[in-house]
C-alpha cells in the first residue's frame, strides 16, 4: 500500500551510478518479482546476477523511475550493457541472428537486460518513458532484447520502433520460446542533403 501512496506525485528519471544501483538491488529484484509474477527467477539471484553485471560488464546502465518528483521510491528500472559477444546472452542469439541474416546487429548493440516496472504504476508510460530515454542516450546504434512471444511488453517495443529479428527463438537445450527483437537507430542523412 506504501508504493500506491508514493505514486501520486511525479515520476522523475534517473541516471543511477553504480554505488547507487548496487545499494537500490534489492529494490529492483522485488519490482522484478512482482511484475513478473511466477515467471520471475527467484529474487535473490536475480540480485546477484544484477549486482555482478553491474560491476564488471562493459557499458552497465541503469536507469530508475522515482515516484514522488524525485523524492519518493523506485517504480521503474532499464538495465544493460554493451553487447559482449564472450557473454552468455549473446552466445545464445549470435548463431540465430546470423542465421536469420541479422549477423550485422551484433556489433554497436546495446543488450537490453531488463525492463520493468512495479505493477501499482504500470498503465501509466514509465516503461515508454525509461526506453525512450535509454534509446535517445546510449552510443551506441543498436539494441537487442528478447520479449515474451506473448506478452504485453511486445506491444511497447513495437510501437518505440523495435521489429522481430528471430521471432521463434529458443534457448538452447530448452522449450523456452522468445522474440528476439532489435531496434535500429535511423541514419542520418549527411549535412547539405535531403531527401527528394
Amino acid at each position: 500500500m506504501a508504493d500506491r501512496a508514493q505514486l501520486s506525485g511525479a515520476v522523475v528519471l534517473r541516471r543511477c551510478g553504480p554505488a547507487e544501483a548496487l545499494e537500490n538491488s534489492g529494490r529492483l529484484a522485488e519490482i522484478y518479482g512482482l511484475a513478473l509474477g511466477a515467471r520471475a527467477e527467484p529474487s535473490e539471484h536475480f540480485a546477484a546476477t544484477f549486482r555482478t553485471c553491474i560491476q564488471t560488464y562493459d557499458g552497465a546502465t541503469v536507469l530508475a523511475a522515482v515516484s514522488g518528483g524525485g523524492e519518493g521510491q523506485i517504480v521503474g528500472f532499464l538495465y544493460g550493457y554493451d553487447l559482449q559477444l564472450q557473454h552468455w546472452w549473446p552466445q545464445e542469439v549470435a548463431g540465430p541472428l546470423r542465421a536469420a541474416g541479422h549477423g550485422g546487429w551484433l556489433s554497436d548493440a546495446f543488450e537490453l537486460v531488463e525492463l520493468q516496472v512495479h505493477p501499482a504504476a504500470q498503465g501509466r508510460g514509465v516503461g515508454t518513458a525509461l526506453l525512450t530515454r535509454q534509446l535517445v542516450e546510449m552510443p551506441h546504434r543498436r539494441a537487442l532484447l528478447t520479449a515474451d512471444p506473448e506478452g504485453r511488453a511486445r506491444v511497447l517495443y513495437r510501437r518505440l520502433g523495435f521489429r522481430d529479428l528471430v521471432p521463434d527463438f529458443a534457448y538452447a537445450g530448452t522449450a523456452h520460446r522468445a522474440a528476439l527483437m532489435g531496434w535500429e537507430r535511423a541514419t542520418v542523412p549527411p549535412a547539405g542533403r535531403t531527401g527528394g
